[in-house]
């Protein structure tokens, strides 16, 4: 059985940590002619900010999309407010996502166990394949 990814996510936060998975992204994208939803989940606010960091949030996701995708890979830009592992999960479910591909810090013991781990979670929860990249 051959798969074919047609719809990639790739749920970033703008840490350095993130470039391998939009690498990987890309390389898989390129592969299977898919299209790659760039993510960014910013914290659910009932106040005024929460317009802000999601416009800050849009146009900073379009500055990395069109670093990496443009006139290469076809794209799309998602903004969520929420948490983000939930955040992640429900846009694979909403889009029908069929590869996850996300960094991960790579902590090990008491910092994991202290800090928690969106991509871990992910990875529990998730129905589709999520591929996991470490920074080098």
């Amino acid at each position: 059985m051959k798969l074919k990814f047609r719809k990639i996510l790739c749920p970033i936060d703008f840490d350095r940590i993130s470039i391998p998975a939009i690498e990987m992204a890309s390389e898989v994208a390129k592969q299977h002619g898919a299209t790659i939803y760039l993510l960014c989940v910013v914290p659910k606010d009932r106040t005024s900010l929460k317009s802000d960091l999601e416009e800050v949030a849009h146009q900073s996701l379009l500055g990395v999309a069109r670093k990496w995708f443009e006139r290469k890979i076809p794209y799309k830009i998602l903004v969520r407010a929420g948490t983000p592992a939930k955040a992640v999960l429900d846009a694979e479910d909403e889009l029908g996502i069929d590869l996850v591909v996300m960094a991960t810090h790579g902590r090990t013991g008491v910092k994991r166990l202290r800090l928690g781990s969106v991509t871990e979670e992910v990875v529990r929860r998730s129905a589709r394949p999520v591929m996991t990249i470490r920074p080098t």
